[in-house]
């Protein structure tokens, strides 16, 4: 039978079947991403999100019962045919599209979320951020608290330079990159030299209280 989880609190209860895809809503990193769509997802009009590492889908049903358009990746067969059925109970197949990779998805995406390890948020670090459209939200979670110095630079380098704000849930963190709208550069060997530059800044900001912004609460709009 299904069963409704904690943390559905954007858009009702949602059904999940238990299954192999990660995220029945208890985790406090998906409750943390459930609640950066509930503050920073688009509120009016059509959007689309990338739901990478979707496991369940329980990101993916919130967004589109919010209106979005969703791009699940899922490499797991088990989890993305586990997610599919979610979505069925949840009535939103239509809205989402479960693909197996990233080249496989429909970019851009007005709202990028990923749940997943640090090594792979390394490594998919240049196409996460060529999904994004302008203004765009990312949300990166996953993570513990040794992990921000480095996803942090990785990303910022191809942001801009801008840092995240970092989001904690007990031993858990989540790094907010809101509405960013500015040109992503090209990368060359000089962007290993602002990568290092970014790094010092984000090192030195943790250790005098700058740099990226902490909160222990709930992510809010501004």
């Amino acid at each position: 039978m299904p069963y409704r989880p904690f943390a559905a609190t954007i858009a009702g209860d949602i059904l999940l079947e238990p299954g192999p895809g990660f995220g029945d809503g208890s985790h406090e990193t998906t409750q943390v991403c459930l609640q950066a769509l509930a503050a920073l997802a688009p509120r009016t009009g059509s959007w689309r999100m990338l739901d990478f590492g979707s496991g369940s889908g329980i990101l993916s049903i919130a967004a589109a019962r919010r209106g979005a358009v969703v791009d699940a990746v899922e490499i797991d067969a088990l989890a993305r045919a586990h997610g599919e059925q979610n979505a069925a109970a949840n009535r939103v197949s239509e809205r989402i599209r479960s693909v197996r990779t990233l080249g496989e998805t429909r970019p851009p995406f007005d709202f990028v979320v990923a749940n997943i390890l640090r090594a792979v948020l390394l490594d998919h670090a240049g196409a996460l951020v060529d999904c994004m459209a302008a203004g765009a939200t990312l949300v990166l979670s996953g993570l513990v608290s040794t992990d921000v110095p480095e996803v942090s630079v990785a990303y910022a380098a191809r942001l801009e330079g801008e840092r995240p704000e970092v989001y904690e849930r007990g031993e858990w963190r989540a790094l907010v990159w809101r509405h960013f709208a500015g040109r992503r550069p090209s990368f060359d060997g000089l962007e290993v030299l602002n990568e290092r530059a970014l790094a010092s800044a984000i090192l030195d900001g943790s250790r005098t209280g700058g740099g990226a912004a902490v909160s222990t609460a709930s992510v809010s709009e501004r």
